[in-house]
């Protein structure tokens, strides 16, 4: 068998078969197969599609690329989310302590920022000295005694999923409905949580910019969960303007913090949305989880958990009480509305293009990330702006290029004399 078949095959529209699929993995892990060639054939993949049967069986064999966990020494449910990913999402930081302070146990693998939008792992170096790189003990070890772990995905769970990812990343082969469901779905089952929720995504700060299709990777994971006997839903939610008020890895963490002391808006809208979920799989008294998650807040145990966990991890939870010793970035720059009007569109995925161009995202394959920079709006769709007036703040550290990076600003936020509908921001659940 020859990787070059596969990519013949594929390109011809031609179903791969369960032996097929597992000479690729057992290829990309070996190194037999380079990174050329599993190029060819993810580009093969998103122009010409996978069969159910292709996608389950790819991702049963990136699941079982390594370790799967075994949670027989954890007293208690273990559950899980995941989003597709969108631009300013940082319900992982929300949903995870609320859902610990309750009493369940979250395990959590996350990754790091794939194409425009950011990851979790980045945005908890936030916390310097954060331990993303956990041993199988202390993963479960931390799950016990705190409630809640999150790691990134190493070289013993899902590894042949973290040479994709990579490589999907960092050659244009990102919007495929079979890699991400299978991405996606072989990090949860081989974290093999009791319970997992999805956050599905559409807009034009989504993979997925239509609810069409969004719709189709949501049903493509339930029924791959459903395929591996886990108890699994999706929820589908608008991504037509960043879900917080910032984009950028420190900033979006303030915005994690601001919601668990309390503060109200889309980003706690959605993250309190998937916490019920998780609750009601996990077959709470739906009469008390609204009460729960509420109290959960108010009591300040979410955010206390927060500190903990990263307090567990080695990072430095001091920053969650005292933000203003986060570190700051060199420069910034305000931008003014040039007309009166109010605002009928955010090209969002284009403001996280312009956040990962100042450096907040990964651009090469041993690349860095600046944490520092950012964007900071103050507008909202809907949002009555007059000539003149501060809609964003932009943070940086290279001088020279912010010229060129306000110039591509401007282009994102779209102001017209009339107020247009606001779409719904959680549209559908699928079970």
């Amino acid at each position: 068998m020859r990787i070059y078949d596969l990519i013949e095959k594929k390109k011809k529209r031609l179903a791969l078969n369960k032996e097929e699929i597992a000479f690729f993995i057992d290829g990309i892990m070996s190194g037999k197969i380079k990174d050329y060639e599993t190029t060819a054939l993810l580009t093969a993949i998103c122009l010409c599609g996978m069969t159910m049967e292709e996608t389950f069986e790819l991702t049963m064999q990136m699941a079982h690329s390594g370790d799967v966990m075994n949670y027989n020494t954890v007293k208690g449910i273990v559950v899980d989310k995941h989003s597709t990913g969108g631009v300013s999402d940082t319900t992982t930081l929300i949903v995870v302590p609320i859902l610990a302070s309750i009493g369940l146990k979250v395990a959590k693998m996350s990754g790091g920022s794939l194409g425009f939008t950011g990851g979790t792992a980045d945005k908890l170096k936030v916390f310097s000295g954060y331990n993303l790189n956990l041993s199988e003990e202390e993963f479960l070890n931390t799950i016990n005694r705190v409630g809640a772990s999150i790691i990134a995905p190493n070289k013993n769970l899902a590894p042949a999923d973290k040479i994709l990812y990579e490589l999907r990343h960092l050659t244009a082969n990102v919007e495929s409905i079979p890699l991400i469901a299978s991405s996606i779905m072989s990090k949860k089952l081989a974290s093999n949580a009791d319970i997992i929720v999805l956050d599905v995504k559409f807009g034009s700060g989504a993979f997925m910019k239509t609810l069409k299709d969004a719709t189709l990777l949501a049903k493509t994971m339930v029924e791959i969960g459903k395929r591996a006997n886990k108890k699994v839903s999706a929820i589908l939610t608008s991504m037509d303007e960043p879900l917080g008020s910032s984009i950028g890895n420190q900033l979006e963490v303030k915005n994690a913090i601001e919601v668990l002391n309390g503060k109200r808006n889309n980003l706690g809208l959605v993250s309190k949305r998937l916490v019920e979920e998780i609750l009601f799989l996990s077959g709470y008294d739906v009469k008390q989880i609204k009460k729960a998650i509420d109290d959960a807040i108010l009591s300040g145990n979410a955010l206390l958990k927060l500190q903990e966990m990263v307090r567990a991890h080695g990072g430095d939870d001091l920053l969650i009480s005292r933000m203003e010793l986060m570190k700051k970035p060199k420069y910034k720059q305000e931008i003014l509305s040039n007309q009166e009007g109010f605002v009928s569109s955010i090209q969002t995925a284009e403001l996280g293009k312009i956040v990962a161009l100042l450096g907040g995202a990964k651009q090469e394959k041993n690349g860095t990330v600046d944490n520092t920079v950012g964007i900071e709006l103050f507008v909202h769709l809907g949002s009555k702006v007059s000539k003149g007036e501060k809609i964003a703040t932009i943070y940086y550290n290279k001088k020279e290029e912010i010229e060129e990076i306000v110039k591509q600003f401007e282009k994102t936020i779209i102001i017209e004399k009339q107020k247009r509908n606001k779409q719904k921001l959680i549209r559908l659940v699928i079970r």
